[in-house]
């Protein structure tokens, strides 16, 4: 695992747990100007084929890499073997559904992504499922108001 994807998911895993922990859940940002697994240093051979990279928490994540980059349906688990979420990449870009859940395996939030930005409606729910908001992005990732 390259340095930039290891701190881009250990940036996501905190962001994930204090969220999780009984703070308001926060509106996902777009993507836009952030290092992300795309970025491969020249010196490295690409990842190709299926992964799994382990979490500082004890949990992973599974997927496929192509040419360096995340490709396909991935699927983050908890160190329970939980699932927290699942997303699809398009060209190491989120493309599509996303869920992300709770540790007690409700869900968090649900929503869309596009070319690796938020987009549509998002709707956020707390530990026991109950609806707390929804936002709605434009096609720039801008939450509307």
């Amino acid at each position: 695992m390259t340095k930039t994807m290891r701190n881009l998911f250990i940036g996501l895993v905190v962001a994930t747990l204090a969220t999780a922990c009984g703070n308001a859940p926060e509106a996902p940002k777009s993507n836009a100007g952030v290092a992300d697994s795309t970025s491969t240093p020249a010196a490295t051979k690409p990842a190709n084929g299926p992964q799994v990279i382990h979490t500082k928490d004890g949990g992973r994540m599974e997927g496929v890499m192509t040419n360096g980059v995340r490709t396909g349906p991935w699927t983050s688990y908890f160190p329970d073997g939980g699932i927290r979420s699942r997303v699809t990449y398009l060209n190491g870009k989120e493309e599509g559904a996303t869920e992300v859940f709770h540790p007690n395996s409700m869900p968090y939030y649900t929503g869309q992504y596009w070319q690796g930005i938020t987009v549509g409606e998002w709707v956020f729910f707390d530990a026991t499922g109950k609806e707390v908001k929804r936002v709605v992005y434009d096609s720039t990732g801008v939450a509307k108001r």
